[in-house]
């Protein structure tokens, strides 16, 4: 499940992103790192692989690829 501290692949509008999920002051959204109070980090929170989440207005929007533990951890 998609939560604080996780690192997420997602599709969104047809591009495969990756993310970890951090605190504010460990945001830095160029490097793949984004604040948990992030409008699309709050989308993604509580879904599992497999499951879509709306964002911006649009249903399903993104499709959860692959969560898991930020990169460079085990």
């Amino acid at each position: 499940v998609v939560a604080f501290g996780s690192h997420v692949r997602f599709r969104l509008n047809g591009q495969e992103r990756e993310i970890d999920i951090v605190g504010d002051d460990e945001a830095d959204p160029a490097a793949g790192r984004i604040a948990f109070s992030a409008p699309l980090a709050r989308a993604l929170i509580g879904a599992e692989a497999g499951d879509y989440s709306d964002f911006a207005g649009q249903a399903d929007a993104i499709e959860i690829v692959e969560t898991g533990p930020p990169e460079g951890h085990p």
